[in-house]
């Protein structure tokens, strides 16, 4: 939208929006991820999968890469090397932030992911600001929110969008059935599979799955797939039947 004097003078068309985060008409959706807190990898598969769906490419960025070894890193990125684009930073010690910045140049960009994680503390470095970091829970390992408000920034010819973290997201407008179309490397292994309808989750002679067997399908992102399937299915089946 255009602001002229406090007054909206014009609203643009809406190409895409998320729902938690509430942001629209973004163009790079940074999904980010620590060591600590523990990462919630099913809640960064459902925000890769509104990537897709809303047409916003995701990045995913590893941050307090200082703290972890390079096997704990490797681990980390391994799963989504082949469809995503994967950055490693450390907001602390400011490194890894060329690449970053060269990627989200010109375009709108939303930071995602667990409270606790770095969004704000990556925003004060890049932004030159002093916003309240928040601390992580000892009793729990988990996120305190100290970003209560959605905040827009221009960091050159870039927009930041800054949000609340949150460690849940269910609103994910796809179908049980077209979940596997959004996981480019199990289209092409679906050639080797039985049947035509594959889902890749139970039948026989599954050339998905036998993938995961011998290795060549990392397994955890795997079984993340039928979590979310089920989870899919199971809100179908409560609206329709």
């Amino acid at each position: 939208m255009e602001i002229e004097n406090n007054i909206i003078e014009k609203v643009y068309p809406r190409k895409n929006v998320l729902i938690r985060p509430y942001v629209s008409n973004i163009d790079i959706l940074i999904i980010m991820v620590a060591k600590v807190p523990k990462p919630d990898w099913v809640l960064v598969e459902k925000l890769l999968l509104n990537c897709y769906k809303q047409k916003i490419t995701p990045i995913i960025c590893i941050n307090k890469i200082d703290l972890m070894t390079d096997k704990e890193i490797e681990e980390f990125e391994s799963p989504y090397l082949e469809d995503v684009k994967v950055v490693k930073i450390s907001a602390l010690k400011c490194e890894g932030f060329d690449e970053l910045l060269e990627l989200i140049s010109g375009n709108v960009v939303c930071f995602a992911g667990q409270s606790a994680v770095g969004k704000t503390s990556l925003c004060n470095e890049l932004l030159g600001m002093n916003c309240e970091i928040g601390e992580l829970s000892k009793r729990i390992e988990r996120g305190k929110n100290t970003t209560r408000q959605i905040e827009i920034y221009r960091l050159g010819d870039a927009k930041v969008v800054d949000t609340c973290g949150f460690s849940i997201l269910t609103a994910i407008d796809i179908k049980y059935d077209e979940l596997l179309y959004y996981y480019q490397d199990y289209i092409k292994l679906s050639v080797d599979c039985k049947y035509p309808n594959c889902t890749h989750t139970t039948e026989p002679n599954c050339g998905v799955r036998k993938a995961v067997e011998s290795g060549i399908i990392n397994k955890d992102r795997y079984d993340r797939y039928v979590t979310l399937y089920k989870e899919l299915k199971e809100n179908w089946r409560k609206k329709y039947e």
